[in-house]
């Protein structure tokens, strides 16, 4: 049998670190720029973001204002987009918080136009639909 055995690492926890990384990086985006202007330790946040767990992206981004929300997806759009590694298809955190705006009924009409413009992920922003069918 081969396999190759690497080391355990635990689930990264998403805390202040990555929300700074989202707040500073939605500002730039915020002035109508669809471009990130990112430094090697925010490539390196937004990937943990991107590869954490469902159930800890969500304790993330349960308790945050729904604005902050939608201009954090306006990052990860454009992340998944643009930066190695966190391309993320059906796994995609703006699936999640697409559904976690709409459920609150925050969902702007205008971000999945926006959305679809500016990304190639034919996931973005509902999911797959197996994963629709099972929810």
């Amino acid at each position: 049998m081969d396999g190759e055995i690497g080391a355990w690492e635990p689930p990264t926890r998403l805390g202040d670190d990555h929300a700074r990384v989202l707040d500073r990086l939605a500002a730039g985006v915020a002035t109508g720029s669809d471009v990130l202007e990112v430094d090697d330790d925010g490539k390196a946040r937004l990937r943990e973001i991107i590869n954490a767990e469902a159930a800890e992206r969500e304790r993330f981004f349960s308790d945050r204002a729904s604005r902050r929300l939608v201009a954090w997806l306006r990052v990860l759009t454009l992340a998944d987009e643009t930066i190695p590694g966190c391309d993320a298809g059906a796994k995609s955190p703006v699936i999640a918080l697409a559904r976690l705006l709409r459920g609150r009924g925050d969902y702007p009409a205008n971000l999945t136009p926006w959305i679809k413009s500016v990304s190639g992920n034919r996931f973005l922003p509902y999911g797959s639909l197996a994963d629709r069918l099972k929810g």
